[in-house]
């Protein structure tokens, strides 16, 4: 037991020290290894041991003359008895065929122990069959010892600790004989014969290890064909994209069933046909690649995102492909392996994308950016063109139709107006909308001044007709601009700019009409623009003044309060009236800075004056819009220390169209501060009366269109009388403006009006001139006679 424990151990030493000259193997295929360099060992097995007892015999039937044949017999027979043995294990091994492919460090041991002993065995011989023997004897055996290694080796060699362990002892016992001899010859052979074990030796080693790196790379190459596999399969199952693959001809050899879907077909059909018969075009592909797909297939190099449009079951589907050559084991080309996708509905998307980034959502119309695109065309590379003209137009009122009616009644007409304008201008030019109510035509066809005209004045004509909308009728306008190059510009910017400039003279000059651009439309552009510089520094630079306008009582023609009037002391322009320059502050976002320093300015100046004279005040509808309004009042009456109830706010009617409910909670906290609030210009706006009951108004105040036409006509007479009964019946005061003669205080004051403004009694005047016109109106209060004949006095004054 001893001994066979200290084998063991030897054997595991000899192992270990092997085992360092062999490639490592990962831990979880040892096992197989070992499996492999056994099974290699088992399939020679029966060759070793049939030569193992075919070469005893001869030794033994060699030696029968000699003096050692007893021994040479023994010998033979145990020789004998181990290969049956060996063979009988083999047969056994064969007969099992488990399903086992492992094979435990401890197994491969086992397998070296029964190797090392059968060299042992053969390691005897030298030592029983040299002592006293002849020279051929001699030679018969280190030959037959050699050839023994040589064989045992070759049949060994997977297993290295086993090719040694056999090899060993049968070099060992035959040199102990040899070195011990003292005859040249066989030192010779002693020589030859380590020459030989060292060649077997390390050749053993190396074909090992080519024999473990081959085992380890082919399992590798199985577990990657494996994972590769599973991710073909997972990739082929969870996404979109399919596999393909033709050969050199171009014919497909391998399809996915997800590419069989979406070619419509099943896969035998598609299997075998030419990639140019399945009608595939090219639709898109990289700069720089053929310009068919049959083309692309010639020119055997890799392709990305290559998109082919084909027909499937009548329509048009669209795939993107992806592939690259491969070649076989000699370089030659074998075909193409890809991907490829079935991406219609992502074209489709890009298609409607592509449609929203050029053309108007509501209308249908080309937009901003293909407007833009078309007008830039009219010039080539060099900045020259053949001529265009650009018609810039606006609707006209449509602001008051959406803000009454609705945004919905809004849309509805402005396709209706789409509709008109393209109808219109049929194929004289691309119609665009550019935003808003803004529209845009391109023209490049007759540019003759004549034509131009007619087709602006046929738009303006078109759009002003009646609109039936959703049980409502609405009548706007239009106004156009045009602007021809290259008379009115030399680049498609100022082409529109000139356009731009020709539609806001159309707008100022009345509207519904069109102009065409001239030069001194550019520099009356200049004045605005310096107009803006000016008035943004206007405030800073202490430029604005207020003027103040008596309001009269009619009875008495006491003086009832003034209004505050806005005026710009500019440093060129001198005094310069509100009419030249509100409209342009509210364009350009100035009117609040301006409205609020108004306020504040109006209720210090009213602070000073005797009470209980008001102050009025005219609100813009975007401090409104602002939102802060209410604060900026309470903030003007604490600093200035006026009593609410003499500051007196007025609106327009206009106000109340924009935004109702946000506009009647803002009027609703102004009067919670205790300020009056009137309806300026009452009559010539949309007049709601829902609005005079809806919100309690102090006073309304008659546009002066109305007073300076009732003397001539009964109509409008009759219209003021109407409304001062309905501000007596609403208890609401009512304010006549525009009053100049006496015979319209005369009568207004027989309507039974309340208040006057006018010229008739008193202009205008800067705040230094008013203690000067109240001594003078306490004045004239006094000298009034008996008669009470005020209107004639006031004449006279």
């Amino acid at each position: 037991m001893r001994q066979t424990s200290a084998l063991s151990g030897t054997f595991a030493r000899v192992a270990a020290l092997v085992s360092r000259h062999l490639p490592a193997v990962p831990e979880a295929m040892a096992g197989r290894v070992r499996f492999e360099q056994l099974a290699s060992i088992q399939r020679l097995t029966p060759v070793m041991m049939v030569a193992n007892i075919v070469n005893a015999q001869l030794v033994f039937l060699a030696g029968l003359g000699g003096p050692h044949r007893l021994t040479l017999l023994v010998w033979a027979g145990v020789v004998t008895a181990y290969a049956v043995l060996g063979l009988y294990g083999w047969l056994s091994a064969r007969r099992r065929k488990s399903a086992k492919n492992t094979v435990s460090a401890r197994g491969a041991r086992r397998v070296a122990m029964q190797t090392g002993l059968l060299g042992a065995l053969w390691g005897v011989l030298p030592y029983v069959a040299l002592r006293d023997a002849g020279t051929q004897m001699s030679m018969l055996i280190v030959a037959l010892t050699a050839g023994m290694i040589g064989t045992g080796s070759f049949a060994l060699l997977t297993l290295p600790m086993a090719a040694l362990a056999y090899t060993t002892p049968l070099v060992v016992g035959s040199l102990l004989v040899l070195l011990t001899s003292h005859d040249p010859i066989l030192l010779a052979l002693a020589g030859l014969l380590i020459f030989c074990y060292l060649v077997v030796g390390l050749s053993c080693l190396s074909h090992a290890k080519v024999f473990v790196d081959r085992l380890v790379a082919g399992d590798e190459l199985e577990r990657q064909k494996q994972v590769v596999s599973l991710l073909l399969s997972d990739f082929e199952e969870g996404s979109s994209d399919w596999l393909w693959e033709v050969d050199a001809a171009g014919a497909l050899t391998y399809v996915s069933e997800r590419m069989a879907e979406a070619a419509g077909v099943s896969r035998d059909d598609l299997l075998g046909r030419v990639v140019g018969g399945l009608d595939a075009r090219m639709a898109e592909a990289p700069e720089g690649l053929a310009a068919t797909l049959a083309g692309l297939l010639a020119d055997q190099k890799a392709f990305r995102d290559v998109v082919v449009s084909v027909t499937v079951a009548g329509e048009v589907h669209w795939w993107a492909l992806t592939a690259k050559p491969i070649h076989d084991l000699d370089g030659v080309f074998a075909g193409f392996r890809g991907v490829g996708a079935d991406v219609t509905q992502a074209r489709k998307d890009q298609e409607r994308i592509t449609r929203l980034a050029h053309y108007d959502v509501l209308t249908g119309l080309p937009n901003r950016l293909s407007f833009l695109q078309a007008l830039s065309g009219a010039w080539d590379a060099k900045g020259r063109t053949a001529g265009c003209a650009v018609l810039c137009l606006d609707l006209d009122h449509f602001k008051g139709v959406n803000d009454s009616l609705g945004h919905p009644i809004g849309d509805a007409l402005l396709v209706e107006a789409a509709g008109r304008l393209r109808a219109c201008v049929g194929e004289a030019g691309i119609v665009t909308r550019l935003g808003g109510d803004e529209f845009a035509v391109v023209v490049q066809g007759d540019l003759e001044p004549s034509a131009l005209g007619a087709l602006a004045q046929a738009i303006v004509d078109a759009l002003a007709l009646p609109y039936a909308l959703n049980d409502h009728h609405v009548s706007i306008g239009a106004s156009v601009g045009i602007a021809v190059a290259p008379a009115d510009a030399d680049d498609a910017d100022t082409l529109l700019k000139n356009a731009d400039l020709a539609l806001y003279r159309a707008k100022g000059d009345g509207r519904g009409a069109y102009r065409f651009f001239e030069a001194t439309m550019d520099v009356w552009a200049q004045e605005r623009r310096a107009l803006e510089i000016d008035l943004r520094s206007a405030l800073r630079n202490d430029e604005l003044k207020l003027f103040f306008q008596p309001l009269i009582g009619a009875k008495g023609h006491e003086i009832t309060g003034f209004e505050a009037l806005l005026r710009w002391q500019h440093p060129r322009r001198g005094l310069v009236g509100p009419d030249d320059f509100i409209e342009c502050a509210e364009q350009w976002g100035l009117i609040c800075k301006i409205g609020e320093w108004v306020l504040h300015e109006a209720c210090r100046q009213a602070a000073a004056w005797p009470a209980p004279l008001k102050v009025a005040v005219n609100l813009s509808p975007n401090q409104f819009a602002a939102g802060d309004l209410v604060d900026q009042v309470r903030t003007a009456l604490r600093v200035s220390g006026l009593e609410p109830s003499r500051l007196e706010l007025e609106i327009t009617e206009g106000l109340l169209l924009r935004d109702t409910a946000g506009t009647l909670d803002q009027l609703r906290a102004l009067k919670d501060l205790g300020v009056r609030i009137a309806m300026d210009d009452f009559g010539t706006g949309y007049s709601s009366l829902a609005y005079l009951w809806r919100f309690p108004f102090d006073k309304i105040k008659i546009d002066r269109t109305f007073v300076a036409e009732m003397s001539g006509n009964p109509a409008i007479a009759d219209i003021l009388r109407t409304i001062t009964l309905l501000g007596r019946t609403l208890n609401l005061e009512v304010t006549a403006e525009g009053v100049e003669t006496a015979e319209q205080a005369s009568i207004l004051e027989d309507m039974r009006c309340d208040h006057f403004q006018g010229y008739l009694f008193g202009r205008p005047m800067p705040i230094a001139d008013i203690p000067g016109y109240l001594l003078e109106n306490m004045a004239q209060q006094l000298r009034r006679g008996p008669t009470g004949d005020d209107v004639a006095q006031a004449a006279v004054s």
